[in-house]
């Protein structure tokens, strides 16, 4: 049974959707380009800014076309519900990025970037397990499908790297 939403809950709850649909793209991409890069002391000096350079390159690209098809899809109007909505993205994108640079300031540099790893797909499988545990799922079903979700996450993150040659 469905229960009619307020148009401001509604609002609400698209932009949880669209901050949680960012910071999970962001994690998926910063997990490739990591695990892609060759285990090399020399790149553990640039781990922020590969973290920060991508994130903010992929948040740029996703606002610009978030604009521009927004302005398609409203006759040239971006609204402040649009606003909003692009403020969420740029949000859930900043808290991904956050996460992944203190794990790459607090840990020691032989251990950073796999931290990092660590962090990002922990991440990933905690929005997965949360999903189902406030849609009223029992802890062992949310369990098992963060466990899929994370699966179907490596299967990404490995197809992104072979397909783009690493």
């Amino acid at each position: 049974m469905t229960v009619a939403r307020s148009r401001h809950e509604t609002q609400r709850v698209e932009r949880r959707r669209e901050g949680n649909t960012m910071a999970l793209y962001i994690a998926l991409c910063l997990l490739a380009a990591l695990t892609a890069l060759p285990d090399s002391k020399p790149l553990h000096a640039h781990g922020l800014g590969v973290v920060w350079g991508i994130t903010l390159g992929l948040a740029l690209a996703h606002w610009f076309s978030f604009w521009v098809a927004t302005r398609l899809v409203s006759a040239g109007e971006f609204e402040r519900d649009d606003l909003e909505l692009a403020a969420a993205q740029l949000l859930g994108a900043t808290a991904v990025a956050a996460l992944a640079s203190l794990v790459l300031l607090v840990l020691p540099d032989s251990v950073e970037l796999h931290a990092a790893e660590l962090v990002l797909s922990a991440f990933v499988a905690v929005v997965g397990y949360l999903s189902m545990r406030w849609s009223g799922t029992g802890r062992t079903r949310a369990a098992t499908y963060a466990v899929a979700v994370m699966a179907v996450a490596v299967v990404i993150v490995e197809l992104k790297n072979r397909l783009a040659g690493y």
